[in-house]
């Protein structure tokens, strides 16, 4: 299901774009804001997916919705300006929408808004957006309100999102939940070593450091490997 956020300050725009996006297939709106200090709330609370966001509102720039964000967004301008569209893909826009939208171009922007598992996770950030290739990451982990991206390729990378969202972005096989804190790539398993408390130690055939699970997660583990 993609979750998608409606910013523009004009409410005959917003209905339409409500009504086109809801008669698309796995697509859920979450809001309507019409102002930036709505939209930056309403995605602090909600996690939208993406947001349709105009570039002119009533006395503010819809550029300026990033500032000090720290949600992961992908974007869709919608606006009847052409003139900024350039500076729009600058930002990694997915796409650039002239009004009055038009459903089978729309039905384009959905696909590529759409996850495509076993491909790339995205994570963005004040600095830019990071494609991640799934088949590179290793380990899932929660931390807080964020989730940990291990990759021996790479590095870690803090995401912010749930697990539970996390999990629908990833295939499986090969990723599996072994709790609802930890998903680990079962193809970058080298080999499972039996600990006291009958706990599991999971090694890894790309040189990240190995993992100790507790008896319900190793139960989960040798369950889904079998």
């Amino acid at each position: 299901m993609l979750r998608v956020l409606i910013v523009d300050d004009e409410a005959p725009a917003r209905r339409y774009m409500r009504r086109l996006l809801e008669a698309a297939p796995d697509v859920r709106v979450e809001g309507e804001a019409a102002t930036l200090e709505q939209a930056r709330r309403m995605i602090q609370e909600r996690r939208p997916d993406a947001v349709f966001l105009d570039v002119v509102l009533t006395r503010e720039n819809g550029f300026d919705l990033f500032e000090g964000l720290d949600h992961a967004l992908r974007v869709v301008f919608v606006t009847a300006h052409s003139d900024y569209a350039a500076q729009a893909f600058e930002i990694e826009a997915v796409d650039y929408l002239l009004k009055p939208v038009d459903p089978a171009r729309l039905a384009q922007t959905l696909s590529r808004l759409r996850p495509r598992p076993g491909a790339y996770l995205s994570s963005r950030s004040r600095h830019g957006t990071r494609f991640i290739k799934t088949c590179e990451l290793t380990l899932v982990q929660a931390q807080g309100d964020y989730v940990r991206l291990c990759s021996a390729a790479h590095g870690d990378e803090l995401m912010h999102i749930t697990m539970k969202r996390m999990a629908e972005q990833l295939p499986s096989p090969p990723f599996h939940a072994v709790s609802r804190s930890l998903i680990i790539n079962l193809d970058h398993i080298s080999h499972l070593s039996h600990r006291p408390g009958s706990q599991t130690q999971v090694a890894f055939n790309n040189g990240l450091a190995p993992v100790v699970l507790g008896r319900t997660a190793s139960l989960r583990l040798r369950r889904a490997m079998a």
